[in-house]
């Protein structure tokens, strides 16, 4: 049934243009996944694709996915589709690869599997998230052959008698050895494999008692074919199901995590817990340090800038830009359609050390003017025009340098887009608003310097006010 399922998907993975190769694999890759499958596809270059549905560009791998989720689906005897993108699986280094990755634990390793479906319908229900699964899976069937110990034992039939007779006509005994090539090889002795495929087959064993004659198995023995688990998973020594799936088109991270933890706590009894792994655990970790490196960064930007301008206000004021920065990057994001990923935040971060050039420019040159003996609204009006051009300068050199990266071009460009994206909103927005904020708020802020600087200030322009000796 699987096998024929699978002709079917590699029939339309024939048919998609945007495809360079693909490989199916039946069964999965640990062993008795039955009814489970896998298909590697690689996709062709952006610009041997064809151009998207009503857009003139090639289709994206994001875009692609979407697409083919659909036609899985249609496919009669597809259960459950899960797509993955396979940078993700290497960028992570662990777990299973996918956006979304809990795990639910408990004692009860039915009640879990039916605690992780429960979260894995709502979590779909609720739009955040695409190709939810779960780890359990129930379905692979086993034989399993139950003795009757009265009437084995009635007949002269031992239990070992039994479990030797089925392991050596279904298993196979190795009965010796033989050498080949310089090699020795098992000799292995079992019944042909069309004489040991159901349960009918093991049911026409026959086994010998204690007086060496052939007793019917079916005789002494029950025969039960069932579906069963095909593994029990644990973590942290608990008994563990791990629901995974991809963040939907549009759709944040955080929120799709936010929303499984929120289900998790209305759905799980005591004693049930829910857990990040792997790319969900690697996430929200990255976005710690993400964070405590922007706080810090912060701090130790004030402390520098206030040693280099001896004071504890004009950091302040050049620190201004920095919330300008932030929202620059905000609507450039939703602007272009980025969620607020590890990358755009890698942008915002680098956002918080090129912004402040701009207010250094304006404040340095404006103390400069004032320590000449200028008041500080003629100061302010001179430096003004004079450091506008070196601030559109980096500015734009800035703008230029992340432009590649924001326009998608090239293979992984979706990775680095929000970036280029984030940085060229920040700067943008900051520079713009660094013009005028920045002289506003030093003008206002100059009233609380220290009578140490304001002291100072003065006698360099009273002494310049003195005449000068051999002047007339």
């Amino acid at each position: 049934m699987t096998d024929e399922v699978f002709k079917k998907a590699e029939a339309l993975m024939q048919s998609r243009p945007e495809l360079l190769k693909y490989f199916g694999s039946v069964g999965g890759f640990q062993g008795g996944e039955v009814n489970t499958g896998n298909v590697f596809v690689t996709m062709k270059e952006p610009k041997d694709r064809p151009k998207a549905k009503g857009k003139n560009r090639p289709v994206t791998q994001q875009e692609f996915m979407s697409t083919i989720r659909k036609e899985f689906s249609k496919i009669e005897g597809v259960r459950r589709v899960a797509l993955q993108d396979r940078s993700q699986t290497i960028a992570t280094g662990g777990g299973r690869g996918y956006p979304i990755e809990l795990s639910v634990r408990g004692p009860e390793w039915d009640k879990l599997g039916g605690l992780a479906e429960t979260i894995r319908q709502k979590l779909l229900d609720s739009g955040l998230a695409v190709d939810v699964d779960t780890s359990y899976q129930v379905g692979v069937p086993e034989v399993r052959v139950i003795p009757d110990r009265e009437k084995a034992a009635s007949r002269g039939v031992t239990i070992s008698a039994i479990a030797r007779t089925i392991n050596s006509t279904v298993g196979g005994v190795r009965v010796g050895k033989y050498t080949k090539g310089g090699r020795r090889y098992d000799i292995r002795v079992s019944l042909a494999d069309k004489n040991r495929t159901g349960e009918a087959d093991i049911s026409s064993l026959w086994v010998r008692n204690v007086r060496g004659e052939l007793v019917p198995l079916s005789a002494v023995t029950s025969i039960v074919s069932k579906p069963t688990l095909l593994s029990i998973q644990r973590e942290d020594r608990q008994r563990a199901v791990t629901v995974f799936g991809n963040v939907a088109p549009g759709k944040s991270q955080a929120d799709a995590i936010a929303a499984a933890q929120r289900i998790a706590k209305d759905v799980l009894p005591d004693g049930y817990t829910l857990a990040t792994t792997g790319s969900s655990q690697q996430f929200q970790d990255s976005f710690k340090e993400l964070a405590l490196a922007l706080v810090l960064g912060i701090v130790i930007a004030y402390m520098i800038l206030g040693a280099q301008f001896d004071s504890f206000v004009h950091p302040f004021t050049i620190m201004l830009a920095l919330p300008f920065s932030l929202s620059g990057a905000l609507v450039g994001l939703w602007l272009f359609d980025h969620s607020l990923n590890m990358m755009s935040m890698i942008g915002i971060l680098l956002l918080m050390g090129i912004v402040k050039k701009n207010s250094i420019l304006l404040v340095e040159f404006t103390n400069h003017q004032r320590q000449a003996g200028m008041d500080v609204g003629p100061a302010l009006l001179k430096a003004c025009p004079l450091r506008l051009r070196p601030i559109l300068m980096t500015s734009l050199a800035i703008v230029a340098g992340a432009v590649p990266a924001a326009l998608t071009l090239g293979p992984g460009a979706e990775l680095r887009a929000p970036m280029g994206v984030a940085v060229i909103g920040g700067t943008l927005i900051s520079t713009l608003m660094t013009l005028y904020v920045v002289p506003c708020a030093y003008s206002l802020l100059t009233r609380l310097e220290s009578p140490q600087h304001a002291g100072r200030r003065a006698e360099v322009k009273e002494a310049l006010a003195m005449p000068q000796p051999g002047a007339d």
